[in-house]
């Protein structure tokens, strides 16, 4: 299900590899989108603070959050550059890049569907 107010994508994307009412013809190849963010300093200082005791830290997940539907919207990019109209096996990958930088990466398998 979509999250309220968020932007639908323009091509079907899947995290399995089926499209349900639609037949995969053809494998493109690999596409992804990758995003490097950093926290701010502002983000970074509130969501310090509140780290300090347990729970959630909104400050962070919505950083991580956006940065995910980035990569996700990039990664649509690269597929329909490759000339396909669907992706399939979507999945999501981050790690630290550097002091307070995070990757976020999608990827999948850039498809022709009808």
């Amino acid at each position: 299900m979509a999250e309220p107010g968020a932007t639908p994508l323009p091509i079907p994307c899947s995290t399995t590899y089926e499209l349900p009412g639609l037949s995969v013809d053809q494998n493109v190849g690999l596409c992804f989108g990758l995003v490097v963010r950093s926290v701010g300093l502002a983000k970074g200082f509130t969501g310090g603070i509140r780290s300090l005791k347990a729970g959630e830290v909104p400050e962070y997940t919505g950083v991580v959050e956006e940065a995910r539907r980035h990569a996700l919207e990039r990664l649509v990019a690269h597929a329909q550059e490759l000339g396909a109209n669907a992706v399939v096996g979507v999945r999501f990958d981050s790690s630290d890049v550097g002091q307070g930088l995070s990757e976020i990466v999608a990827y999948g398998t850039a498809v022709i569907a009808r």
